[in-house]
């Protein structure tokens, strides 16, 4: 696990690089603009595809510090034990959800490799490069979960893991 939890960490710090990038690169394009310096036709394909990967490397990390937004109204209201077991069931319908979403990004990147569609753009390559990020962020995303569900008290105890080091 603790190859996982630094796969996890080195998808959130390229999350958080590709941030910072997309932000100077939106930036520097406004300027040029602004002052008619010079153009940067691509810039919004690298900004549509940073969005894109900054959700999929970003969202494991995300889940396994619990820096998702959660409504525990419920949860606050419930005994320790029926708050404890309702933890495990949604750790065991989001497991489940991620393995689905899992299996169906394999078929999607499989018959995109084997169809062999480019992507009409700025920057041409083949369409599956797309589809290749979610696979591994619903895998990950799944792992944890389970983990959650075999040892719950990790989805609790994460006051060190808030930070990528």
């Amino acid at each position: 696990m603790r190859f996982i939890d630094k796969l996890i960490n080195v998808l959130g710090f390229i999350a958080g690089v590709l941030l910072v990038a997309l932000s100077i690169l939106v930036i520097c394009d406004v300027g040029a603009r602004y002052f008619r310096l010079f153009a940067m036709p691509w810039s919004l394909d690298f900004a549509q595809y940073g969005l894109y990967l900054i959700t999929f490397f970003g969202t494991p990390w995300v889940l396994r510090t619990n820096g998702h937004i959660t409504i525990d109204l419920l949860v606050s209201r419930l005994s320790s034990r029926k708050a404890h077991k309702l933890k495990i069931i949604s750790s065991c319908l989001g497991g489940l959800i991620c393995g689905v979403l899992f299996i169906f990004s394999i078929i999607v990147l499989v018959r995109t490799f084997n169809e062999g569609t480019t992507v009409p753009d700025n920057f041409m390559f083949p369409e599956w490069w797309i589809y290749a990020f979610a696979p591994p962020t619903f895998l990950l995303s799944m792992i944890i979960f389970l983990r959650w569900v075999l040892r719950p008290s990790t989805a609790d105890d994460l006051g060190e893991a808030q930070g990528l080091f």
